[in-house]
């Protein structure tokens, strides 16, 4: 008799459920409209408009919001220096040469009109390679880079 009841509980709640969810969807599909009654308006017409102007500044307050203290800034000015366009000798990249056994590169650079082999880091006529590879050298000469790009 116990197992006749559960199947008969289950039954009556599925359709329970589907019930439910069927009224659900039949109002929605269906709703009623309510009627809507109009409302008189205002005859008067002459309102004052407040056309008075709110005033204010933003200061700046010189207190850290979070620790509560007052911050010292103090703007310095940058001097900024104007560096002189220097001229630079003439300066032509010749080439590279690479030994087989060896990752060391010897690049042959023409300065002010005279060859000069240098590697990387060393300085002729005041001029110091910096960098370079088989396309582009970098060469400085008084403190200011320049790229020089393989003469063909």
């Amino acid at each position: 008799m116990k197992t006749n009841k559960k199947p008969n509980i289950l039954l009556f709640m599925v359709i329970a459920v589907w019930l439910a969810i069927g009224v659900r969807a039949l109002l929605l599909l269906n709703p009623s409209i309510l009627e809507v009654q109009q409302q008189d308006y205002v005859s008067n017409t002459n309102f004052k408009l407040n056309t008075k102007i709110d005033t204010f500044s933003i200061h700046t307050t010189n207190r850290d919001p979070f620790l509560g203290t007052l911050l010292n800034v103090e703007t310095s000015k940058k001097k900024t220096m104007k560096s002189k366009a220097i001229v630079w000798k003439p300066i032509f990249y010749q080439g590279l040469i690479k030994q087989d056994n060896t990752k060391q590169k010897i690049f042959i650079v023409s300065i002010n009109g005279k060859q000069y082999l240098l590697k990387k880091g060393q300085t002729k006529d005041s001029t110091t390679l910096i960098y370079g590879n088989s396309k582009t050298i970098t060469l400085r000469y008084k403190n200011q880079s320049k790229s020089f790009n393989l003469k063909k």
